[in-house]
């Protein structure tokens, strides 16, 4: 069966491009302004300039309150995928979805965000019915991201491929998996014809545990795993009844907080401690390889041991999120009045000159450019 043609599901509430939603508030975007296929993905997503599509365009309450839709079937055909695009962005955080041009004509996508209770830090649901194409997070959408989070995943219709920290994770209908917005990934749907999937966005400071680098399939867990299972179901079938989620939101969180708290393989322990060495001491100049081995009780051979096996290196690490330091700096108005070489000295680099080809090397425009927001990233 085709995995676009899903009718009811197996939580009795059919999902069908905004269909069977009553009272949803339905976020079209003028037709006029997609009449090009080109698209500034970059520009789109900008927190606060996204053409209303931003997470203040529907109440946020305790109680349940009405999902935000974007329902292709609103715009033309030529505009879809891009319309898509920018919905996309708005219910989640910047992304980058990508699809063949020649595909585009026949792309059809709905997507209902529903805001979970308390308010834009707690995060949001977001059901996505859509044709097949894939999904790319690079360092320039998670630099222009205000909230890190984990992404806990219900896969409800298709196959998604998840590949992030050098693994693939294989995600199929029925399954529940986690991955990580602070770090770059690819979700690739090709294995069949459409999607359908519950994606909920976890704070991380709503779990306060860390999970190993790369996807977990929470559902796969000996103990927690098939309660994760029911509570995202149940949370969903609420959801999409539009009932009251606190409870349910909470019970889930905790669940993946146990998940993550019960009992990480060494090796992935001590590369979480080296991580966390260098989100800690990132900004300070002159910080190296040997310093962190000295602060975290493991020699710089070790150290570069571990990153290897996640396909990382200790001077790649500490590069980037320092960079990504930065590029929020450039865009946060309130370091406007710092130049870029404040800010370079300011994420630990002794030397602009260095800080401005490494950001260009990274984001592929200059550190300028880039606070300016017209950067070709």
């Amino acid at each position: 069966m085709d995995d676009m043609a899903l009718g009811a599901n197996s939580f009795g509430h059919g999902f069908e491009f905004g269909a069977g939603m009553p009272g949803a508030v339905n976020q079209n975007i003028g037709r006029h302004e997609h009449s090009s296929l080109s698209f500034d993905w970059t520009q789109a997503c900008q927190s606060g300039h996204h053409r209303a599509m931003t997470r203040s365009a529907a109440p946020v309450t305790e109680s349940a309150s009405l999902p935000r839709v974007w329902d292709t079937r609103d715009v033309a055909r030529g505009e879809a995928f891009d319309y898509y695009r920018e919905g996309i962005c708005a219910a989640f955080m910047p992304l980058r979805p990508e699809l063949g041009r020649d595909a585009r004509a026949e792309f059809r996508a709905g997507v209902h965000s529903h805001d979970m209770p308390g308010g834009e830090q707690a995060g949001a649901l977001n059901i996505v019915s859509a044709r097949s194409h894939t999904v790319l997070r690079t360092g320039a959408e998670i630099a222009a991201s205000p909230m890190p989070c984990w992404y806990v995943n219900l896969q409800l219709g298709g196959i998604c491929a998840i590949t992030q920290a050098g693994r693939t994770m294989a995600l199929r209908p029925g399954e529940v998996g986690l991955f990580d917005s602070d770090a770059p990934f690819t979700l690739d749907h090709s294995r069949r014809s459409g999607l359908r999937v519950a994606s909920l966005m976890v704070p991380k400071s709503a779990v306060g545990s860390a999970f190993a680098p790369g996807p977990h399939r929470l559902s796969d867990h000996p103990v927690y795993g098939a309660l994760c299972l029911e509570a995202a179901r149940a949370l969903t079938d609420t959801a999409q009844r539009h009932g009251a989620l606190a409870g349910l939101h909470e019970v889930f969180l905790k669940l993946v907080a146990l998940t993550a708290e019960d009992a990480p393989p060494a090796q992935d322990s001590a590369a979480l401690r080296i991580r966390a060495s260098i989100r800690a001491n990132a900004t300070r100049q002159g910080w190296s390889l040997a310093d962190c081995a000295a602060e975290i009780g493991m020699s710089a051979r070790q150290i570069q041991r571990l990153l290897a096996a996640e396909e990382d290196g200790f001077a790649a690490a500490l590069s980037r999120e320092r960079l990504a330091r930065a590029a929020r700096l450039l865009r946060d108005p309130h370091h406007a009045p710092l130049s870029v070489s404040d800010i370079a000295f300011a994420v630990g680099y002794g030397d602009p000159a260095p800080f401005a080809r490494a950001f260009r090397a990274f984001y592929g425009t200059s550190p300028g450019a880039w606070r300016r927001g017209d950067g070709s990233v």
